[in-house]
């Protein structure tokens, strides 16, 4: 939902407030799921009688909750998932963006590359991403399969690119209330982690089937 680009900033705004062990598996798991091919990166999920949909953070945390405590791979992999369900709660509820108008997702797309040298600069964000070798034998390939090298190429350009234009949808603005947004929140779940408090209930933030 969130561009690669805005998750790296708010997973580079937590690394400041977050002892992490592993800065590149931390970013490199902040960005991991959106470099899927094909599978179920994202563990969508149905509920109620299959009205609606979320993100299956507690089988994650039942699966990796030890992991997520030790490896930032498997942290920054838990954290972009919430990412994007706060998203997915920022701009369908508190700015009613409706993506069924033809065109509107693409031009959603465009503002993510009208965008992406405003955050880079802003966040002063760094391209040094590097798949680790033993990366096929990780179980998060459970979910799905993953051409990391094709997508941190394409993240590249991302860096290299100087897109100019007018947004249609979400601004530098909206950039930063989301970015500032998702990094309290992601702070409060590490924290939760950590502390073995209760953690994100994905249900609540649950949305209508389309």
């Amino acid at each position: 939902m969130a561009s690669r680009i805005i998750h790296l900033a708010i997973t580079d705004s937590i690394s400041k407030k977050y002892e992490y062990k592993d800065k590149n598996r931390l970013h490199l798991g902040s960005i991991l799921p959106d470099a899927a091919t094909s599978g179920n990166s994202h563990l969508k999920i149905i509920l109620c009688d299959g009205t609606k949909k979320t993100y299956d953070l507690t089988g994650f945390r039942s699966a990796f909750l030890s992991k997520m405590l030790e490896d930032d791979l498997y942290l920054g992999y838990y954290l972009h998932l919430v990412q994007d369900l706060y998203f997915r709660n920022f701009v369908y509820d508190r700015y009613h963006w409706d993506p069924s108008p033809p065109g509107n997702i693409e031009r959603l797309h465009n503002d993510y590359a009208l965008l992406n040298q405003y955050v880079i600069q802003k966040y002063a964000l760094s391209n040094t991403i590097a798949v680790p070798v033993s990366f096929d034998e990780e179980p998060l390939n459970q979910f799905g399969r993953f051409s990391i090298h094709t997508f941190l190429t394409e993240m590249k350009a991302d860096f290299q690119s100087h897109s100019t234009g007018t947004t249609f949808f979400f601004t530098k603005e909206m950039a930063d209330e989301f970015i500032a947004y998702a990094c309290e929140k992601c702070m409060q779940e590490v924290h939760s982690l950590f502390h073995g408090l209760d953690c994100l209930d994905e249900r609540a933030l649950a949305w209508q089937r389309r």
